[in-house]
């Protein structure tokens, strides 16, 4: 049987609903789902483990393989290990589309009955099979050219200001930045004094 994939913390989903906004518009609901069990595997997101309720996720596809890439040193260890979660399966029908410039996203405007349900006791582990087996490519903090690096941490750091987070210090998004980009975290305080200053 052919399968779309969701990734989730949460137990006994029997029905995903078509409760994401269609990029590109104003109102449509819809379903996310992939074609690819492993790429699945990132969005087993546990927010009281990375103390964030939005999902941080830094992962791709290309040419069916999967790419992951770490934004600090040991990110994929520290988001996913002792993390366990649930693989929901679909039947993959006539109502669902291809995302547009997204290869294996598809999507539904209407709620998706789960069809199977995979549980995953540690998604780390789950994800270095895959790694193993050359499915999943994870370009390490170590090898993500500095440029790059340094272009995302000022953009996290603006985040932060524009946000409003140094002065709600205390809320999960800057607790997340705090402790996973504390240079971003520090930019920001510094840039935020610098303009005070002015």
């Amino acid at each position: 049987m052919n399968y779309l994939y969701h990734g989730s913390v949460t137990a006994d989903i029997h029905t995903i609903k078509a409760n994401s906004k269609l990029h590109g518009t104003d109102n449509t609901k819809v379903v996310y789902l992939t074609d690819s069990l492993p790429y699945s595997l990132f969005y087993i997101w546990d927010s009281n483990h990375n103390i964030k309720e939005g999902k941080h996720v830094t992962a791709w596809i290309k040419d069916g393989t999967v790419y992951y890439e770490e934004q600090f040193e040991g990110q994929l260890e520290a988001f996913y290990k002792g993390v366990s979660g649930y693989v929901y399966c679909v039947e993959h029908n006539e109502h669902f589309k291809l995302v547009e410039n997204r290869e294996s996203m598809w999507f539904s405007e209407m709620d998706s009955a789960v069809s199977k349900t995979v549980y995953i006791s540690d998604v780390y582990s789950e994800i270095m099979k895959y790694s193993n087996e050359g499915k999943v490519k994870i370009i390490s903090f170590d090898n993500v050219p500095k440029d790059r690096i340094n272009d995302l941490y000022r953009a996290i750091s603006q985040r932060i200001i524009n946000n409003n987070l140094l002065n709600n210090a205390d809320s999960s998004d800057a607790m997340f930045y705090q402790r996973f980009f504390k240079k971003a975290w520090d930019d920001a305080v510094n840039l935020k004094n610098n303009l005070v200053d002015i």
